[in-house]
């Protein structure tokens, strides 16, 4: 009986890994208006010291600005690529310092995360973002008190690609043009495993994006 029990608690504790209210979950941002053909790229747990470069490239082809959650650490490893980012004209999200898992952190430790990854983009480039991407999309009461506290914007996601997992690029393409929609967040990484084919993916995706009639935009302008 009591094994049941714990076998029953887990299951409960796995569909529901962190604990939200009702109103608080209307803060959290997963999409732009369904009315428009605007869908915005970003980019998570960047600056990379060279594949954030190769991704930067990309988008300059195809003259396009997205939006890049950084890790605070990674910007005090690698300032370069993340102030070419910046020149380059591209939105940057708050990721956290240590990419930590919120949802099972305290309010005073959230709260040093993003003030710390706040902190450390203005030294490097004069930059203060206002919105936030909680790691891995967790979070709770806590942490949307947080950044409320601190006026930031809470960012998910509409398509997770899942590019982190290294799936063939065929997958990640028809991930992408099944599921997107106006509106779109889409979720990728430009910090990711040598073998991720993100890019490879992105370089088919974008011009059968233009070609659909999307546009694509920063995250703020998307949910102005």
């Amino acid at each position: 009986m009591k094994k049941f029990v714990f076998l029953l608690l887990s299951a409960v504790l796995f569909l529901t890994p962190f604990s939200v209210s009702a109103q608080n979950e209307r803060q959290v941002i997963r999409e732009g208006s369904r009315e428009s053909m605007k869908i915005a790229l970003t980019f998570d747990d960047g600056p990379h010291p060279y594949r954030t470069d190769d991704v930067l490239r990309l988008l300059e082809q195809y003259g396009i600005r997205a939006t890049f959650f950084v890790i605070g650490e990674n910007v005090s490893y690698y300032p370069e690529p993340f102030k070419r980012t910046v020149a380059a004209g591209h939105e940057i999200g708050n990721h956290t310092y240590h990419h930590k898992l919120l949802s099972e952190t305290c309010e005073k430790t959230i709260e040093e995360e993003i003030r710390k990854t706040d902190d450390i983009i203005f030294r490097t480039a004069g930059y203060r973002p206002k919105i936030f991407r909680p790691p891995e999309g967790a979070y709770s009461d806590c942490a949307l008190k947080a950044a409320k506290s601190m006026d930031y914007s809470v960012i998910l996601w509409t398509v997770d690609t899942r590019d982190w997992e290294k799936p063939p690029v065929q997958v990640i393409v028809d991930n992408v043009m099944k599921n997107v929609k106006g509106g779109s967040i889409l979720l990728f990484h430009d910090y990711m495993h040598k073998n991720a084919q993100t890019l490879e993916a992105l370089e088919i995706l974008i011009p059968k994006l233009l070609e659909k009639g999307y546009e694509f935009v920063t995250v703020s302008e998307l949910i102005a």
